[in-house]
């Protein structure tokens, strides 16, 4: 049971969310296409928002185990956690620059931004340590794990979360290819279809702390996951 419910939150909600997003993103409907990811700014569609909330949800969930966390080292681990989360939903919302925007009517000059990961090369960059080290990390160390230190294994990533980056590169993949060919869409996303891939980034990462917070609670509690 454990299992099936495993391969529901990896694999089979985050893909149909996905495919979700390429369907209204691509039906060549402009309601469809507008809330899907509006031309006029991106930030405020379903996309963009629904990412927020997977990270707000990742930061939520560390707060709550750092709650009832009593081992030191690890209420670090929560702390950390939080704060990462905390900097990751700022960079996402442009550190508030979006809703000043829409509250004062301030424009910033066209290819300008406000947050980091959008400066210069460096987005280039972190999307591909991003994705070398998603794949070594819930990949390839989850199958080595029959040749780790016996108390590092249960803070492994699961093998499920393959399913997870899988759903990625068939969403990213199918995303990029209806743009190719030319499919209609408001072009809000030209030259950012990453996004589509970047909701299964964050949800791989929270449903690991997801895990790594039921381990602390069964090794608080005395339960069983």
């Amino acid at each position: 049971m454990r299992d099936k419910r495993r391969v529901l939150l990896y694999g089979v909600i985050p893909l149909s969310l996905g495919l979700l997003f390429v369907a209204l993103y691509f039906s060549g409907v402009t309601a469809l296409q507008e809330l899907a990811s509006p031309a006029e700014d991106r930030e405020f569609g379903l996309i963009e928002n629904i990412q927020n909330l997977i990270i707000l949800s990742g930061a939520l969930l560390c707060w709550r185990a750092l709650r009832r966390e009593a081992d030191s080292a690890w209420r670090w681990v929560w702390r950390l956690g939080v704060f990462a989360c905390a900097v990751f939903f700022m960079e996402e919302i442009d550190w508030g620059d979006h809703y000043w925007g829409v509250l004062t009517g301030a424009e910033r000059t066209a290819g300008e931004y406000f947050n980091l990961h959008n400066q210069g090369d460096i987005n280039r960059w972190l999307k591909k340590t991003v994705d070398i080290g998603f794949v070594l990390f819930f990949f390839f160390l989850p199958l080595a794990k029959g040749r780790l230190r016996e108390g590092l294994r249960p803070l492994l990533p699961k093998l499920h979360s393959a399913l997870t980056l899988l759903g990625g590169v068939i969403t990213s993949n199918l995303a990029h290819g209806l743009e190719d060919a030319g499919w209609a869409n408001n072009g809000s996303l030209y030259n950012n279809i990453s996004e589509f891939r970047e909701t299964f980034t964050y949800w791989v990462v929270v449903l690991y702390l997801w895990e790594l917070s039921a381990l602390r609670r069964g090794t608080v509690t005395g339960e069983t996951t």
